[in-house]
């Protein structure tokens, strides 16, 4: 199922709002210059989409295996989470979703980055982040809307390579079962999503869940301290698994 979000709510002064928030000096002319100008292009090149594929939960394997089923196809699949799959131990079904802001964004920063207009590159990359951010809560609003109509909770959006014991390897089979390449979407053999501002999930709904929103994974991640755009931060969760 496809999600797509045409118009993004925050502002080109937001783009430093992370900057004041750690008390740090105010931006200077050559800052606000480039914050205003990456967000003003920014806008006509982004192209924000959202796939995803839900599954019925069968059971857990004893190898930190998820056990799923896809009844419009009838296809059964198993996929490693790893010993944090006790966050999926009450779902009864799971979303498998996957987010992007588009190729041209990124072909935008490494243009600068070539260019070596660094300052400018820097903002275009936490404007398509900051996008992305909203894309994705649209996403994780779309489960929660999902869950609530069966009288369901939901569990945390839990991504690879941010999840103790799931490296990012397991983007890949998020890609190929979310169908990531409907929206353009490509892996390399690092397991990376290309375009490159993109990011991959699986979130879990049951009745055995006690909230009713999705919350992050943040608190496991390993870049917990140094990631510009953790949600607990910032309301919205980072990009680029």
């Amino acid at each position: 199922m496809l999600i797509t979000l045409d118009k993004i709510s925050f502002t080109w002064e937001d783009l430093l709002a992370n900057m004041k928030s750690k008390g740090r000096r105010e931006p200077g002319p050559e800052m606000l210059e480039a914050a205003e100008r990456a967000y003003k292009e920014g806008i006509g090149l982004l192209d924000l989409k959202a796939v995803y594929e839900v599954f019925d939960v069968e059971g857990i394997e004893e190898d930190k295996t998820l056990k799923l089923y896809l009844p419009t196809e009838d296809i059964r699949e198993n996929l490693y989470i790893g010993p944090r799959i006790s966050y999926l131990e009450p779902a009864k079904k799971a979303v498998i979703g996957l987010c992007t802001a588009g190729a041209k964004i990124v072909e935008a920063m490494e243009k600068y980055s070539v260019a070596e207009e660094y300052l400018l590159m820097y903002y275009v990359d936490a404007f398509a982040v900051k996008a992305l951010g909203e894309l994705s809560e649209l996403l994780r609003r779309t489960v929660e809307e999902m869950a609530a109509e069966k009288g369901w909770g939901v569990g945390p959006s839990m991504q690879p390579g941010s999840v103790t014991g799931w490296e990012v390897s397991g983007q890949s089979d998020l890609y190929r079962l979310g169908r990531g390449k409907t929206i353009g979407l490509r892996v390399n053999d690092s397991h990376f999503l290309l375009p490159r501002i993109s990011n991959s999930t699986i979130i879990g709904t049951g009745p055995g869940y006690k909230n009713m929103k999705v919350g992050s994974m943040c608190h496991e991640c390993v870049r917990q301290d140094t990631c510009l755009w953790r949600k607990e931060n910032v309301q919205e969760h980072q990009m680029i698994v």
